[in-house]
């Protein structure tokens, strides 16, 4: 296949309108109230199988995908997700922590801002363009920093009373009380919505910075306390994707563990809620089996990487199914101090945010980025098929010179890594020398 240069999209995969790339189409679902059964998360799979290829995704942001759809096989879909008693969000996209309400470290719960700003802008709705998105951050366990968002709010306790710090595309932050934050964003989106569907918040008044993210977005991986006394277990799902059959796994183990429900979370993960310690550690082991990720310093957890080729139309390498192999050769710098992006083209899907190490597909081959975002990306190229046994080299010549108390971060920057991707020949001969 032919890689298409990749294009600026003007909508990501939605329930309503899925999206067409070269493994077919992808509908996208986030559950408006953040929760599955795990009836329903059997009958998505099922329905996964029966209408997609079979392959679930759990995004950045915590949506959940099916892949491989056909153009017919979309309605049939729609359907299943309804009969399954599963509400969809439909219109603007408005991102809370999956674990509002239930998590005793956060500052508000966000969940009442977002049905104030929701009905403020219903009658917006078809005048926003589909990438319009508000973030609200609780202040809890799992934070939403890494996520583009055209308003971010976030709780804050300067005093003794809650106040939402709000930003409008990259814009100073104001901090307002809740009834203020929620018509301050409404009154952004009916700017917006003035503009046309087009439109971000860097387009208004004040806004135009844009903002810069978290290089590294905090993992749901692992035990959390809720507030009722229960536990939450995070897993992640490898490079966020696995088949109908590990999701249908995994609803087994949430009920054999005694969990309430699951709930996809950011950083591709999914959070079973309502454990106790030893049903807690029963999902986890079980998890595990399935080859998902249960601890926050697996090396995976540190690598993004989109589906790639054959799976995207716009692909220059096989970016995920490379995925297990650069994290095992990069592995020993993987202290969580180094995040690796793996990206078949420059529209950096899987990771909007500034990596440690971007690799980036253009023209069939792989460029890098060192501290920044596949956009930057320009050259110089190495082919694709060696890209394991140069990250390997690249490792071993990193933790060879790492100087005592220093984090890979630190060994890539002295080690000038930009300048050794640009030699000729191999990279451990390179190092060697």
């Amino acid at each position: 296949m032919t890689p298409v240069p990749p294009t600026r999209r003007g909508a990501c995969p939605a329930f309503l309108s899925p999206m067409e790339t070269g493994d077919g189409l992808i509908l996208r679902l986030v559950p408006a109230d953040g929760t599955l059964a795990t009836a329903q998360v059997r009958g998505l799979a099922a329905a996964a199988i029966a209408f997609g290829s079979g392959l679930m995704e759990v995004t950045a942001r915590g949506s959940l995908q099916v892949r491989g759809l056909r153009r017919e096989t979309v309605a049939p879909l729609q359907e299943a997700t309804w009969a399954l008693g599963i509400t969809p969000r439909l219109g603007l996209a408005i991102d809370v922590s999956p674990l509002s309400g239930l998590d005793p470290r956060e500052i508000a719960d966000g969940r009442p801002l977002a049905d104030a700003i929701r009905a403020g802008a219903a009658a917006l709705a078809d005048r926003l363009g589909p990438k319009v998105s508000v973030v609200i951050d609780g202040g809890g366990a799992i934070r939403l920093d890494g996520r583009k968002a055209d308003v971010r709010l976030v709780a804050m306790r300067p005093g003794s009373d809650v106040l939402w710090s709000v930003a409008i595309g990259g814009g100073a932050a104001v901090l307002l009380p809740e009834a203020e934050a929620a018509a301050r964003t409404v009154a952004a989106l009916a700017g917006l919505a003035a503009l046309g569907r087009a439109a971000r918040a860097t387009d208004l008044p004040g806004g135009a910075a844009s903002p810069r993210l978290a290089a590294t977005a905090r993992s749901p991986i692992g035990l959390l306390p809720l507030a009722d006394g229960s536990l939450a277990c995070g897993i992640g799902l490898p490079f966020g994707a696995a088949d109908a059959a590990t999701f249908t796994a995994l609803a087994d183990a949430v009920d054999a563990a005694g969990a309430r429900d699951l709930r996809p979370a950011p950083e591709r993960g999914l959070i079973a809620t309502g454990l106790d310690a030893a049903g807690a550690r029963a999902f986890a082991e079980a998890a595990e089996r399935l080859g998902c990720l249960v601890r926050a310093d697996d090396p995976r957890a540190f690598i993004a990487a989109c589906p790639g080729a054959p799976a995207c139309a716009s692909a220059h390498f096989p970016s995920r199914q490379l995925a297990p192999a650069v994290a095992q050769a990069l592995g020993p710098l993987l202290d969580g101090s180094v995040t690796v992006h793996l990206s078949a083209c420059s529209k950096g899907c899987a990771h909007p945010a500034p990596a440690t190490l971007a690799f980036v597909g253009m023209d069939a081959r792989v460029a890098l980025v060192h501290e920044g975002a596949a956009s930057q990306a320009a050259g110089p190229l190495r082919p694709a098929d060696t890209l394991a046994a140069d990250l390997a080299a690249l490792a071993e010549g990193a933790i060879r010179v790492r100087r005592p108390g220093e984090t890979g971060r630190e060994a890539l920057r002295r080690m000038a890594v930009a300048d050794l991707w640009a030699s000729k020949g191999h990279l451990k001969a390179m190092i060697e020398t």
